[in-house]
């Protein structure tokens, strides 16, 4: 009886560890309700789009994004392509969440106006960047 419930408790746990860092697949549109970063005006927030775009690129690979800071002028594009087995997210600080990032999976981002945007993983929170928009 003892290795039954010990069982059930390992079983559990295993669950609610791939529940946390999976997540879904699905690269999501940013909400609606979303609000631009202070030193940007409103209704000028980044654009998230699935798929691989040909501005700036940044690897989410051994649990950071490399380059870490990226500068494109406004109107520009950064995409950023998983290249770890598990699942990460882009999300800007003051801005969307661009969704899920499955593994191999890229979204990329449209700056429309000037402004410095911090952005992290919300399943690995020491994975930050910053792209700066000119």
């Amino acid at each position: 009886m003892r290795i039954s419930v010990l069982s059930g408790i390992a079983a559990g746990f295993v669950l609610a560890v791939v529940t946390a860092c999976g997540g879904s697949s699905a690269t999501q549109a940013p909400a609606a309700s979303v609000t631009a970063p202070a030193s940007v005006a409103p209704g000028t927030t980044p654009i998230c789009a699935a798929g691989l775009g040909t501005g700036q690129q940044v690897a989410a690979a051994a649990t950071a994004f490399t380059p870490n800071t990226s500068s494109v002028s406004a109107g520009g594009t950064v995409t950023w392509t998983n290249g770890d087995p598990v699942t990460h997210t882009v999300t800007f600080n003051n801005g969307p969440d661009c969704g899920n990032l499955a593994s191999a999976a890229s979204v990329t981002v449209t700056f429309p106006a000037a402004g410095t945007y911090a952005y992290h993983c919300k399943i690995h929170p020491s994975m930050t960047g910053t792209v700066t928009v000119s």
